[in-house]
C-alpha cells in the first residue's frame, strides 16, 4: 500500500537571508525556475524534398524574481540590505559583496520543517514601504524583490 505524502499547508512558512531573521512573513511569491526549449515547435529549416527540421533542445535556466512581503516593524535591516546593494557612488555599486544565501521554509503543525527552497546569491533590486492610509486597520508591511543565481528545493 502506498504511503500518503503529507500535504504542505502554507500557513507556517519562514524567509531568511544571511543575518536577516525573525521576520513576520505575509507572503512569498516567485519561487520559479524555467528551462525553455530552443526550437520548440518551430521549424528550424527546410531541406531538399521539403523535409522540415525540428528539434527541441534545452537552453539556460531562467529564474523569476522572488517577492517577499513582511510585517513592517521598527527594524530597518531589510531596507539597509536594499540600500547597501543599490548605492551608486561614483559609478561603483556594492551589490556583489552584499549578496546573501536566502531560503523559504515550510513547517507542519508540529513545527517540523517539511520543505525548503534555497536562493543562491540573492540581493534586493526593489524595496516598497507600506501603504499608509488614515482610518485603516491594516498592518503596515514592507516588500522586497530579490534576484538570484539559482533556486534549489533541498527538502
Amino acid at each position: 500500500m502506498a504511503v500518503q505524502e503529507e500535504l504542505l499547508v502554507s500557513c507556517r512558512f519562514y524567509f531568511e537571508a544571511d543575518g536577516l531573521t525573525d521576520k513576520q512573513i505575509l507572503e512569498v511569491s516567485g519561487l520559479s525556475s524555467e528551462t525553455p526549449a530552443a526550437g520548440g515547435d518551430k521549424v528550424l529549416g527546410s531541406s531538399k524534398n521539403a523535409i522540415n527540421l525540428r528539434q527541441a533542445a534545452p537552453t539556460r535556466a531562467k529564474f523569476t524574481q522572488v517577492v517577499v512581503k513582511v510585517v513592517a516593524t521598527t527594524n530597518k535591516d531589510l531596507y539597509k540590505w536594499y540600500e547597501d546593494c543599490n548605492k551608486n557612488e561614483g559609478g561603483r555599486s556594492d551589490w556583489a559583496s552584499n549578496r546573501k544565501a536566502s531560503s523559504v521554509s515550510v513547517y507542519d503543525q508540529a513545527g517540523d520543517m517539511k520543505a525548503r527552497w534555497e536562493l543562491l546569491n540573492s540581493y534586493p533590486t526593489k524595496y516598497e514601504g507600506p501603504k499608509l492610509e488614515a482610518g485603516s486597520n491594516d498592518v503596515a508591511n514592507e516588500t522586497i524583490t530579490l534576484v538570484h543565481e539559482g533556486i534549489k528545493r533541498v527538502q
